[in-house]
């Protein structure tokens, strides 16, 4: 009897033990073998093509011998989990960790299958206009081939808003980079830009500000689009904020709190900026700020928040206050 029980709680822990590793099924760096397909290494690692296919940027099913895929890692929540725990655990950005599973916003329930994205051992780059893979390859002191080589580049083409590789060790960047190189040949180190109002950004990063401008102030007049960028900017530069566009738009305070109300509900992740918007988050970003360095902004007829209310406004324009 002692025997069969013992048993028992062997077979117990096994099956407990075995439940936990189903939950995670690890993320790889994966270099592509001959032979290798989407669909082969989908079956491989249990996470399904498209989403292979998203994390890695990959527009075809197309793959080329010893291309570097960043696999995504299969997740199942449990109690007590939240994507903003999620993000932090696997030390990646909030907003990568929505993306990839297509989240509108911040709810997920217990037995959810999620997609955590791989971080990248290498440098990973944004193109932009102008770009070229000898211009990036010189900058960045690698060849031409090393970098079609790691990213499965069949041609010379790329385009911008692409995401490419950068072969050899990542290097951690300081927090607040300050050095931006331009050559004679036209390319600027785009991954990480030196705004004229004295912040860096990255391609991303603009695009993330004109998406919360958007969904903040689209019905608002042009200098609203405007003041809601120079908050955001004037954050960055702040030693009580985060020091980067995305630090400050997806910031949580101490109490659990998000800052902008489109991160909360989810509307950041699905706004389409216009024109207009992308005026305001480029001349924020150029250092134009009509609120006179306002660090708040408000509706009056919207917030409960006695501490906001209380703090003298500096600027108003359509529904919204400004306030240090």
């Amino acid at each position: 009897m002692h025997f069969i029980r013992k048993l028992n709680i062997i077979f117990t822990l096994a099956l407990i033990f075995l439940l936990i590793l189903s939950t995670v099924a690890m993320a790889e760096v994966y270099t592509v073998q001959h032979g290798d397909t989407l669909f082969s290494l989908s079956k491989k690692t249990g996470v399904p093509i498209e989403k292979i296919r998203a994390a890695n940027d990959l527009q075809s099913n197309s793959l080329v011998a010893k291309q570097v895929l960043l696999v995504p890692q299969k997740y199942i929540a449990k109690s007590g989990d939240t994507l903003y725990l999620i993000s932090k655990r696997f030390e990646i950005d909030l907003w990568e960790l929505k993306s990839l599973n297509g989240l509108y916003s911040n709810n997920i329930f217990v037995g959810q299958t999620l997609y955590v994205p791989q971080k990248s051992p290498y440098k990973r780059i944004t193109v932009c206009k102008g770009d070229t893979l000898f211009l990036i390859s010189r900058n960045y002191g690698v060849s031409v081939e090393s970098i079609k080589q790691l990213n499965g580049l069949i041609g010379n083409s790329i385009y911008p808003g692409m995401r490419l590789l950068i072969p050899g060790k990542q290097v951690q960047a300081p927090k607040r980079e300050t050095q931006t190189t331009t050559s004679r040949g036209g390319y600027i180190d785009r991954d990480s830009i030196r705004a004229d109002s004295g912040i860096s950004y990255t391609s991303q990063d603009r695009v993330i500000l004109a998406k919360l401008i958007h969904a903040e102030a689209e019905g608002e007049p042009y200098l609203g689009k405007l003041g809601v960028g120079a908050v955001v900017v004037n954050r960055v530069k702040s030693s009580i904020f985060p020091n980067s566009i995305r630090g400050v738009i997806y910031q949580i305070d101490n109490l659990g709190l998000y800052q902008f109300s489109p991160v909360l509900d989810g509307r950041i992740d699905i706004a389409i900026p216009n024109t207009e918007s992308y005026k305001a988050c480029d001349e924020a970003l150029a250092g134009k700020d009509p609120t006179g360095g306002a660090l708040y902004f408000f509706n009056p007829s919207k917030t409960a928040n006695s501490w906001l209310m209380s703090k003298p406004v500096i600027y108003k324009v359509g529904e919204h206050v400004f306030t240090k």
